[in-house]
């Protein structure tokens, strides 16, 4: 009945319509297949890299199921087993802070000594991100404090505005913002202010150090991803983003009543959202309009699973991207690391550490 309504007030007065639309992913973010041509650091098949960090000696440092590793020479070497999944990494010193979900924060150090940090419950899941503000204390995001940290599509269909923002200055430890729609980043933009990566939302914004639970107003918005975790460069930012919008999708949040449909009769897995890895699309539901002609998987088809990082400027424009299509196989972007011109890239759907001189592979756009 209540879509009936709904129908007939748009039908009378079309102004009163909102539908949720995908922009094109043009300029910096043209499709092109350099993840594809990116280089391989770790033996395939092993881990499934959910954060990558570079230390401040240099090293190579990644989180991976339970475990934190640093890449060697080629060779990978666990520094640390904890007690959880690992999240995201923060460089300190010539070691990281990990978040462990059900733990925590904690110090690794470059020998794999472990020690606490933080093992306050506003911190101990569903953490996102870490930063270090300029007085030493750390900013953490935490997604939600509905849903775990691998619920991200309960809570997209869920329109989950629970994401807080923690502040962690030795035992204290408070709440600075919330009410956010799954907050996947922060990371410090100037002395004063911080960027916001609001992955429900689909944008990332300033917010000043004095008044974080205010926005200061949006860096870029309406992106056509769902942007994830930031890595500052010489001339911006880098953004991984673990999964882009898709009609479809738009389509079933716009309809809460086939939405709630969908979860309360159809398994998980085979939801009608987007997801890190996509292992056989001929299985899936409708297979989201992916089918082609002779079972040919087209790269421009809808994209349940897609490889994604982008480059941000200080003025908000998306310079370059690196991507790997709906027909290539990096998918799952989320995490990413640069320095010096290159770009490190953690594809968790692929299950590899990507790495790209200057974010360039081959130069193709189709």
């Amino acid at each position: 009945m209540n879509r009936t309504l709904t129908a007939v007030k748009e039908f009378l007065i079309p102004s009163l319509g909102r539908h949720r639309t995908v922009p094109p992913m043009e300029a910096g973010m043209r499709p092109n297949s350099r993840l594809d041509a990116a280089e391989l650091l770790l033996p395939a098949g092993e881990y499934e890299p959910e954060d990558v960090a570079l230390t401040d000696s240099g090293a190579l440092v990644f989180s991976s199921g339970k475990s934190v590793f640093e890449v060697v020479d080629s060779r990978v070497r666990e520094l640390a087993s904890l007690r959880g999944l690992v999240g995201p990494l923060l460089a300190n010193g010539a070691g990281v802070l990990a978040a462990v979900e059900g733990v925590g924060i904690v110090s690794v150090g470059a020998s794999g000594a472990t020690n606490p940090v933080c093992d306050d419950p506003l911190v101990s899941s569903c953490v996102t991100d870490m930063t270090r503000a300029p007085d030493g204390a750390l900013l953490v995001t935490v997604g939600s404090h509905r849903h775990g940290r691998d619920e991200w599509a309960c809570a997209l269909v869920a329109d989950d505005r629970s994401g807080r923002i923690v502040r962690v200055d030795g035992s204290q430890v408070s709440v600075v913002a919330d009410a956010l729609a799954w907050p996947s980043s922060i990371e410090m933009c100037s002395d004063t202010e911080v960027l916001l990566s609001l992955s429900l939302a689909h944008r990332i914004e300033r917010r000043s150090l004095a008044a974080l639970g205010k926005s200061a107003g949006a860096m870029v918005a309406n992106l056509p991803a769902y942007p994830g975790r930031l890595a500052a460069d010489d001339d911006g930012w880098w953004v991984a983003a673990p999964y882009v919008r898709n009609r479809f999708t738009e389509l079933l949040l716009d309809e809460p009543e086939l939405c709630a449909d969908m979860t309360e009769t159809i398994a998980r897995d085979e939801w009608f959202v987007p997801r890190l890895r996509c292992v056989n699309p001929y299985t899936d539901t409708m297979q989201m309009g992916q089918l082609r002609v002779l079972g040919v998987v087209k790269p421009w088809a809808p994209a349940r699973s897609y490889g994604l990082a982008f480059r941000l400027d200080h003025n908000g424009r998306i310079t370059t991207s690196v991507h790997s299509r709906v027909d290539g196989d990096r998918h799952g972007v989320t995490g990413v690391a640069a320095h010096n011109g290159k770009l490190i890239v953690a594809a968790q759907g692929f299950g590899n550490l990507l790495a790209l001189q200057d974010g360039k592979g081959s130069d193709d756009h189709d």
